[in-house]
């Protein structure tokens, strides 16, 4: 059953990295040779035949899963632009200071869920299942594409969402009806509310609030951080761990109680009362918890070891855990998307494994190698989806696991269970039980992230590097009679001279980072590395240095900047600068704006020109009294045969400016687009001086100030300029070495999968 559900997975796997969900002529040629494959050695050869039926079910199976969801009802009229739509309210609202997000399924004039943000409005009036009328703007599901950034189209389609947008402000915005009935997520709501009186005072309100109902938004971003700092973030939500430990306590409570009644045991085991009543608590805090697709696979998870014990089969855990991997992968396929699916069903068999080594050893003892099993076992898959963890994360562990799951969880929840029949002083108690545990287990927490060591950083280079890390695993812990364990270091010594990217003396690469309605770009030559303003920063405290900038460069190993240029004082330039400061190191700062950046800087003048490993640097705005955008650092790169412009947001002004002083020198075979390609910037003489093959547009999707104008992009057309846009194209890398072509990548194109959004440049 393992066998055939691996193969399930593997057909699965092979469809979501296509490209487009359409068969080519060679894929549906393989498909029928597939099948013929399996006609003809069926009855000789069965086993391999089950497995090719179930590859080619999951390949199936992914791709009617994963078409039905992109065929949206919403045609294009609908997107883009003010439209009136009618729909219930799905799940818990999620509150904060400046806006309200919540899903909401459209039944008018088209169906289709979307994720809509309502700002300034106050959450409390808006419940779960209640009918409303609203002034939408949506957009087609769009993320910032960038190496070592978190990929928000993937997560999306994962959710199955067909569009995104917010509401605009309009007396049309009204409730149509309230709901009358009494649903799962109304009683989450009400308890919400409750809990948001009983838990105000409380430190970790937002990580009890989380493990009573699964609502996340309150939880605070230092408490995100720590937790994330020491690996114990599947802790603070609900997840496979909460709903076993609860399910598997009430199976023992409940089969401790049947064994007392002799007759009752003649009639039905005490184990298959237990599990009826595990598998009932296992619904009703999946429930409580939202059902969400976690707890969706951690039910299902937790139902096939209780209806085992129900029906009475004798099964082993393999085979169990592969009924598991199927049936999760059948209700929703879309889960090889999530990392929380990879890690639960991994940590899951690495259990499994390690249950079953060291059975004469002292509990203790096994305890102790399950959990240091757990938290070496996992660095690969760590090291992959969320590219750092915490070199001391059994250490946090082993000392979070026994505190969340025997004082934060069950008393977090018996004060709920309290609130909900009014016994107040209960629930106060069992409250503050649970969070000062927590105060104890982050003072704890907060030690262990002061050590200078405990923080690793990794970005994969490629898919290669984490199938050598899992096996460098697998070897390491294979049992030492098979004398194996010698090949994980023969594998470790592979993956640590596994080539990285080498930039070669004289040569500069240039990458355009997708940062939305904003700019940002990395320069790096040999052995320096420049960046060139750092993006916006948003009220919600969301901005690009977080998001964009820090993973793309530890996704470089780059953890040293020894130049950052702030072209000028706005937010979409320099917003994500503080964010940038705290967690890289750098050796100077130049700007326009000195004055605004929180340590030390200098005027950009200051430093006119420079050399970088056989690379010139030039400042250009030199000698001028501007203000604003037309202050904006200009930097020109030029290598033995090419050049780049870096404008920041220069207007006809500064341009001119720069025509009157530099001439012909402006020359360059790359513009980085001024003022995002605005209408008062990229005059005809400007584009005629520098004469550039390529400019490059860095803007927002469907952006509020329709950048780069109509008018500009006629004007680069008409200078017969290839224009690209970050919007389309996402992360852009320009490499300039001493051949005669210029490399240009695309990342977008040459990353996409069929779920993300197609764009034609």
């Amino acid at each position: 059953m393992l066998i055939l559900a691996l193969n399930f997975l593997l057909g699965i796997l092979v469809f979501s990295l296509k490209n487009t969900v359409a068969l080519s002529t060679l894929e549906i040629t393989l498909f029928f040779i597939l099948a013929g494959l399996v006609f003809a050695t069926f009855k000789a050869y069965k086993t391999f035949s089950k497995n090719l039926i179930l590859f080619i079910a999951g390949f199936v199976w992914m791709g009617i899963f994963s078409t039905n969801i992109l065929h949206s009802n919403i045609s294009e009229e609908f997107f883009n632009k003010p439209v009136s739509v009618v729909g219930k309210i799905q799940n818990l609202p999620d509150q904060s200071e400046q806006k309200t997000r919540f899903n909401f399924q459209v039944s008018e004039p088209f169906q289709a869920k979307l994720k809509l943000s309502w700002y300034g409005q106050k959450p409390e009036i808006l419940n779960n299942d209640d009918t409303w009328k609203l002034l939408v703007k949506i957009k087609h599901n769009n993320s910032y594409q960038n190496q070592g950034g978190f990929d928000y189209e993937q997560w999306l389609f994962y959710q199955q969402f067909d569009a995104t947008g917010y509401v605009k402000r309009s007396k049309a915005n009204q409730l149509v009806t309230k709901s009358s009935h009494m649903s799962v997520d109304s009683i989450r709501q009400n308890i919400r509310q409750k809990l948001a009186t009983q838990l105000a005072d409380l430190t970790f309100l937002g990580v009890i609030n989380a493990l009573v109902i699964g609502d996340r938004s309150l939880i605070s971003r230092d408490h995100w951080d720590l937790f994330k700092a020491t690996n114990t973030t599947h802790l603070s939500v609900i997840s496979g761990l909460h709903i076993g430990l609860i399910s598997g306590f009430i199976f023992i409570i409940a089969s401790f109680i049947w064994r007392h009644c002799t007759r009752c045991t003649f009639k039905i085991p005490a184990n298959v009362i237990g599990a009826y009543f595990g598998l009932a608590s296992a619904l009703i805090y999946a429930l409580i918890a939202g059902f969400s697709i976690p707890t969706q696979r951690a039910f299902i998870m937790a139902s096939v070891v209780f209806l085992s014990l129900i029906l009475r089969r004798h099964h082993n855990t393999w085979q169990l855990y592969g009924v598991a991997l199927i049936l999760v992968l059948f209700f929703n396929p879309l889960s090889v998307f999530s990392a929380g699916f990879w890690l639960s069903f991994y940590v899951v068999a690495v259990i499994i494994y390690g249950v079953g080594q060291h059975k004469n050893r002292h509990w203790f003892v096994r305890l102790l190698y399950i959990q240091l099993l757990i938290s070496l076992a996992t660095l690969p898959l760590i090291a992959w989806f969320f590219h750092s963890g915490s070199l001391l994360s059994p250490v946090a562990n082993l000392v979070a696991i026994p505190i969340f799951s025997f004082i934060t969880t069950p008393f977090s929840l018996l004060g709920a269970l309290f609130l909900i029949v009014d016994a107040q002083f209960l629930s106060e108690a069992s409250f503050a039980i649970a969070n000062q545990s927590l105060i104890y287990l982050s003072s704890f927490l907060e030690y262990l992230t002061e050590l200078n060591f405990n923080l690793w950083h990794y970005t994969q280079h490629s898919s290669f590097d984490l199938v050598v890390l899992i096996m460098i695993v697998l070897f390491a812990l294979l049992p030492g009679a098979l004398k194996l364990r010698k090949i994980a270091v023969f594998l470790v010594i592979i993956i640590w001279i596994h080539p990285a990217e080498q930039i070669q003396h004289g040569n500069v690469k240039v990458t355009v980072l997708d940062v939305g309605q904003g700019l940002a770009q990395v320069v790096r030559t040999k052995n320096h590395t420049l960046l060139f303003d750092t993006g916006a920063k948003y009220p919600s405290g969301f901005n690009m240095g977080d998001a964009v900038i820090i993973p793309y460069l530890r996704s470089q190993h780059i953890n040293l900047l020894d130049l950052i240029i702030i072209s000028h004082g706005d937010n979409d330039h320099i917003g994500g600068l503080d964010s940038i400061l705290k967690n890289i190191k750098h050796h100077k700062i130049l700007s326009s704006v000195p004055e605004k950046i929180s340590t030390s800087a200098a005027l950009c003048q200051t430093q006119s020109s420079w050399n970088w490993d056989g690379v010139d640097f030039q400042m250009l705005n030199i000698r001028q009294n501007f203000s604003g955008n037309n202050a904006s650092c200009v930097l020109k790169i030029s290598t033995q045969k090419h050049a780049i412009i870096l404008t920041g947001d220069i207007e006809r002004k500064a341009e001119q400016h720069l025509i009157d002083i530099w001439g012909s020198q402006l020359k360059s075979d790359i513009l980085i687009s001024p003022h995002h390609g605005s209408k008062t910037s990229s005059s005809d003489q400007f584009l005629t001086a520098v004469k550039p093959q390529h400019v490059i547009v860095s803007s927002g999707y469907k952006n509020r100030f329709n950048h780069p104008a109509k008018l500009v992009a006629m004007r680069y057309k008409n200078h017969k300029i290839q224009m690209l846009n970050t919007s389309c194209t996402g992360q852009i890398d320009i490499l300039m070495t001493d051949q005669d072509k210029i490399h240009l990548s695309r990342y977008r194109q040459s990353q996409q999968r069929y779920y993300q959004r197609h764009c034609l440049e």
